[in-house]
């Protein structure tokens, strides 16, 4: 067969490179390589493979429009070309998902607090009840800094430091010592060296117990307590809502402006040239094409209309 002779040159057809499509007329045919190559309206020769093309692009021109920019001279550029990226696709941020996040700080805070107080319920007791206990004067024998430190299960370690403080005391006649912040706590405040240079450390003596005393006395030992445990639900708190949103903001914000999908929404899908090819060759099941007709459809099979979503009802990800 002759290659002039073949019905399909001079056809006008729509013709896709990457994110442009091009009004084109088909100039020639080349079976071997299954390859069209075609003259576009401004006179540019093009070469791609026959999955590449759809006919009748006459009748797509309200399609083309919606989903491509024209520039002229039968061309069109994709609006939403896909682009492609190493970034890890986030969802938009919305205020329920940051009250969402917020709430959960909290609720592991009141969580904590709930733990604390099942676990020393006893101690928390004996500290209220401290209020009553007997006010002495101390002399500080030993003072240290030191560190607690743990592993995790991946190798990392973390590190907590604290101040140990040995108070020596004198009640009814007879020494003792603590080591005793608060009956909650054995880390006190400020360093050693603060410690080691007081001349005299206030402690309060448990009148039925003289061996147990305290540094700080009552409702102030569970306050502190308190208070530690608000300062850092804030700081996290304030970290999550003026740090990580922030930048939260700023990552998906770039990732929508350069193309990139969040997940969880979706929308209609453009061209798939996979999808075309899987059809025209499931047209023919792969068998041998013998007659000239028969290669004219095979070549460009009438399923391809569908290629620029007319047919298509498969979803993928919006743009923000």
């Amino acid at each position: 067969m002759m290659e002039e002779d073949d019905k399909d040159i001079g056809r006008t057809v729509g013709f896709q490179v990457d994110d442009f499509i091009y009004i084109a007329t088909i100039i020639k045919i080349n079976d071997h390589t299954e390859q069209f190559t075609v003259r576009t309206e401004d006179g540019q020769e093009l070469v791609g493979p026959f999955d590449a093309v759809f006919l009748n692009p006459e009748k797509r021109m309200d399609e083309l429009h919606e989903n491509y920019e024209p520039l002229g001279d039968g061309k069109f550029r994709a609006k939403h070309p896909e682009l492609k990226s190493n970034w890890t696709p986030v969802p938009d941020p919305s205020l329920r998902s940051i009250a969402q996040t917020a709430g959960t700080i909290i609720g592991v805070a009141l969580a904590i607090a709930l733990l604390i107080i099942i676990v020393s319920f006893g101690d928390i007791l004996t500290q209220i009840g401290s209020e009553d206990w007997v006010e002495t004067e101390g002399s500080v024998v030993d003072a240290y800094d030191g560190q607690d430190c743990s592993t995790d299960s991946d190798g990392g370690t973390s590190c907590t430091s604290y101040t140990s403080v040995t108070v020596e005391y004198t009640y009814e006649g007879r020494k003792y010592s603590t080591k005793d912040y608060s009956m909650l706590s054995n880390n006190w405040l400020n360093d050693a060296q603060h410690w080691l240079g007081q001349d005299s450390v206030t402690v309060y003596v448990n009148p039925e117990q003289p061996s147990q005393a305290v540094h700080l006395q009552g409702w102030d030992g569970v306050s502190e307590e308190v208070f530690t445990l608000l300062f850092f639900t804030g700081l996290i708190l304030f970290g999550y809502l003026f740090l990580a949103v922030p930048v939260w903001f700023v990552y998906a914000k770039i990732q929508r402006l350069t193309g990139i999908e969040a997940p969880g929404e979706k929308e209609e899908e453009g061209p798939d040239s996979n999808d075309l090819k899987a059809d025209g060759d499931s047209e023919n099941d792969g068998k041998p094409v013998t007659d000239e007709h028969n290669i004219a459809e095979a070549r460009l099979p009438e399923a391809a209309d569908a290629s620029l979503g007319g047919e298509q009802n498969s979803e993928e990800e919006k743009f923000w």
